[in-house]
């Protein structure tokens, strides 16, 4: 049997400043039943880097070796269709030490790999999810159905169809919820028993945003180092920093873009005023639903030293943005967009020209409160204060503001 020694770079597994005695070495060996021959790939990605290293099966097997610091997701593949493009693909997360695993060149995605604590706890989860994705394949189905209509009515612009269409696609979206808590309630059961591995950063991923910032510290501080070095674990790590700079008490990161009338808009122009940026998009129901309560508390304020500046995640479709700017009568205040670089979002990098990502955004509709010295004095949604909150508190510093002026 032919033995393709693969020697990882160390910029891939380690951090600035890691040394390379920390790595260890592993062994990946494997059978692939019902192939013979042919290459095998394994591929290893760690921010804009990406080693793809190869060897030929010898009678349906392989071996890969090399040296990993912590575990590490990898792609296993085979049946090269282009560059970087391949017909068969597995996942895995691999960590230093023997490991083997079997796979079914039929069933090439369902390979069983052992040896290796990482990738159990992903494949205990993946078994548990698998019985409720099976039941919601129906209802997903008919979302997908919906959503398609969806888009052929906006494409063809037809306003009558996709009001009917919207309802239609909140009674599916009813539908799914329920396998939706299962599959959360999976992930917390999976996520007990394993709380620092690379599951608990995707997951953690996906929910960071959406936590309080202290249960999203602890959680992060749980992940074990190899999590908290993978592409997952950076992402948190980016978000609950952010999070932290666009939370009350902080200084509110400055920044400037284009506003919808292609005027050059400042954050720090505003102050002296105390500034209401409304993170939203055109595509949000909750945002749009929102904007009347807005109108109020704009018409109520504007002429107390109050600004809305609202925040759009519709970078990719300016048209849908001017639109239901427009179509909500919500041009009175200020508007940019947000400024989003997909490619470094991928990437899990920060981009310093997003605004949701400076202010550590992850659902819409958040609001950020800012005083006319600049500092952060309320936030709300993202896990954080509610809209009766908001009122509140301009109430309070509106009146407060007022009453001291009179006095002067």
């Amino acid at each position: 049997m032919k033995t393709f020694k693969v020697i990882l770079k160390v910029s891939l597994v380690f951090l600035a400043g890691q040394a390379l005695g920390q790595s260890k070495p592993f062994m990946l060996k494997g059978k692939v039943a019902g192939k013979s021959d042919g290459y095998i790939y394994l591929a290893l990605s760690a921010g804009e880097s990406r080693s793809v290293d190869s060897t030929l099966l010898n009678k349906g097997e392989f071996t890969f070796k090399g040296e990993l610091a912590y575990p590490t997701q990898v792609e296993l593949m085979m049946d090269k269709i282009g560059e970087g493009s391949f017909n068969k693909l597995l996942p895995l997360i691999i960590e230093p030490g023997e490991m083997t695993l079997a796979i079914d060149y039929n069933q090439f995605a369902f390979g069983t790999l052992k040896g290796s604590n990482a990738n159990a706890e992903q494949h205990l989860l993946n078994q548990k999810q698998a019985n409720v994705r099976s039941q919601m394949q129906p209802v997903q189905a008919e979302y997908n159905r919906v959503v398609a209509k969806y888009l052929l009515a906006r494409e063809q612009k037809d306003s009558a169809a996709l009001k009917g269409i919207q309802v239609e696609m909140n009674t599916v979206q009813k539908k799914m919820e329920p396998f939706h808590l299962q599959i959360r309630d999976t992930e917390e059961q999976v996520l007990k028993d394993y709380p620092n591995g690379f599951t608990a950063a995707n997951r953690l991923m996906y929910a960071v945003g959406q936590l309080p910032l202290d249960e999203s510290i602890k959680r992060y501080e749980l992940l074990s180092e190899g999590a908290k070095n993978g592409l997952a674990g950076r992402y948190v790590k980016n978000k609950i920093d952010a999070v932290r700079r666009g939370s009350v008490g902080a200084l509110a990161p400055t920044f400037t873009g284009t506003d919808i009338n292609g005027k050059l808009l400042s954050l720090t122009a505003y102050k002296g005023k105390y500034v209401l940026l409304d993170f939203w998009a055109s595509w949000c129901v909750p945002c749009r639903k929102g904007n009347p309560h807005l109108l109020d508390l704009y018409a109520k304020y504007k002429d107390k030293g109050f600004e809305i500046i609202g925040v759009a995640s519709d970078d990719g479709n300016e048209k849908a943005w001017r639109k239901a700017v427009s179509d909500d009568t919500i041009g009175v205040w200020k508007h940019v967009l947000s400024g989003q670089n997909v490619e470094k979002l991928r990437k899990g990098e920060r981009d310093e020209n997003y605004i949701g990502g400076q202010y550590g955004i992850s659902t819409l509709p958040t609001k950020i409160l800012i005083d006319p010295q600049g500092k952060i004095i309320g936030r709300y949604g993202s896990g954080a204060g509610t809209d009766e909150d908001l009122d509140k508190k301009l109430s309070e510093v509106l009146s407060f503001s007022i009453a001291t002026k009179l006095k002067k």
